[in-house]
């Protein structure tokens, strides 16, 4: 019966993923973690689940190499590290007496800072952010509360079950006020939520490209964000904003000075040699010009693992995958804050809004750019589903600049304001 029915619940809770309207599925989705005693039934369920959630990191693969095989078998290493990681220790902690949705919560925190730079990625208590009203809770409780949440609620309705004659009661009392208790602090932000008004017409680029063109017809990506730049009245418009990357190469300064009747925000990639080190050096940027002046250039803080960086003992995959072999990306060390019409705006770029956001004190709007090509399924869409989940953590404004869909205004109760597949959009905040 396992065979089927840990399969299925895994799947349930996968769901949610990639229909939003599904949410609900995840407070019963759980239930094999609490009905079965066996670690191997809780690293089928986490292979199962991890396998289907992490789906667009197959384009990806396909991107960087054609063998069908390493690709393959590299992501079921994948899935089942995920699957040790993120389900396996949580059930060991439980067999120590530890709650098993905190020690899954713990895990989700722990995945802040191990393995690599952090895996931070679709974390359960995401799902969150696509509940009707309660998902405003998630100013006070974070993502990891609700993941705690979620996994609760599914142990309530395991002890509803198993103990239907004798603890219904107390069991129904606690889920009521669980629910009371995220009502009440819903209702708690709503009414001390005050969205500004800044009177501040904005343009969004999104041009769709594929990453085969960024990577193999560099000349054409540039036309084509040069025309659909063209196309946006400057006098009508005051700032215009690009995604990640939209720049390659040192030509973002050259870039900024054609287009000196814009007021730029833009994602750029930078390659340049160090002649006293002797080594190339590439970075990714976000670059903010006035009136084609260059007014600050943020660096990237957290390069994600095998996109930007090969970390320490995998070069050896670049006999098989050579973009694993190119020049690594270097981190930024500083924080940098873009000024404009009095108004402190927080650059961030792709990966890196998957991790919280703190000190955002006296910080206007914070601005995410990304590059989602790489990745396939729906991860545009989850992607901004992580950046409504921060406005609503912060209470702050962000602005979504994604080279394939789902740009847009995401404000502080995570309502989003935009036109997702529109190459070009033209807000108001």
């Amino acid at each position: 019966m396992d065979r089927i029915t840990i399969p299925l619940f895994a799947i349930l809770g996968v769901l949610p993923f990639y229909i939003p309207q599904t949410w609900f599925l995840e407070f019963f989705a759980f239930l094999p973690l609490f009905v079965r005693k066996d670690f191997l039934s809780h690293i089928r369920f986490g292979f199962i689940y991890g396998f289907l959630l992490y789906l667009f990191l197959l384009k990806a693969l396909f991107l960087l190499t054609n063998n069908v095989f390493l690709i393959i078998l590299l992501f079921l290493i994948f899935s089942s590290t995920y699957a040790l990681l993120q389900f396996g220790i949580p059930y060991l902690l439980s067999r120590l007496g530890i709650f098993y949705p905190l020690a899954f919560t713990l895990v989700e925190i722990i995945r802040l800072k191990f393995p690599f730079n952090g895996f931070p990625y679709e974390y359960l208590g995401k799902i969150a952010v696509n509940i009707p009203f309660f998902n405003l809770s998630l100013h006070y409780i974070t993502v990891f509360g609700a993941t705690f949440v979620i996994l609760s609620i599914n142990w309530i309705i395991f002890k509803i079950f198993e103990d239907w004659e004798r603890g219904i009661k107390k069991h129904i009392l606690l889920l009521g006020g669980i629910i009371s208790i995220l009502l009440i602090l819903s209702v708690a932000y709503r009414f001390s939520l005050k969205i500004p008004n800044y009177g501040l017409r904005i343009a969004i680029v999104q041009p769709f490209l594929e990453e085969e063109d960024k990577i193999q017809n560099e000349d054409f990506v540039k036309l084509y964000t040069a025309h659909l730049l063209n196309s946006i009245p400057s006098d009508q418009t005051d700032l215009v904003l690009l995604p990640e990357t939209a720049i390659s190469g040192d030509d973002y300064k050259n870039f900024v000075k054609t287009f000196s009747n814009y007021n730029l925000i833009f994602g750029a990639s930078a390659l340049s040699y160090n002649r006293k080190s002797d080594k190339w050096i590439a970075k990714n940027l976000v670059v903010f010009s006035v009136k084609g002046e260059i007014k600050g250039i943020y660096e990237k803080e957290i390069p994600l693992p095998f996109g930007e960086y090969t970390p320490t003992g995998f070069r050896w995959l670049a006999h098989y995958i050579p973009y694993l072999g190119y020049v690594d990306y270097e981190r930024g060390h500083k924080r940098v804050v873009f000024r404009f019409k009095n108004l402190k705006i927080l650059p961030r770029i792709c990966n890196e809004i998957f991790y919280p956001l703190r000190g955002l004190k006296g910080i206007n709007l914070v601005v995410v750019v990304s590059n989602d090509a790489w990745f396939g399924f729906n991860f545009s869409q989850r992607h901004l589903w992580e950046v409504r989940l921060r406005a609503i953590e912060t209470g702050k404004i962000f602005i979504f600049v994604n080279n394939n869909g789902y740009s847009g205004i995401v404000l502080p109760d995570g309502s989003y304001i935009g036109k997702p597949f529109d190459r070009v959009q033209f807000l108001s905040l």
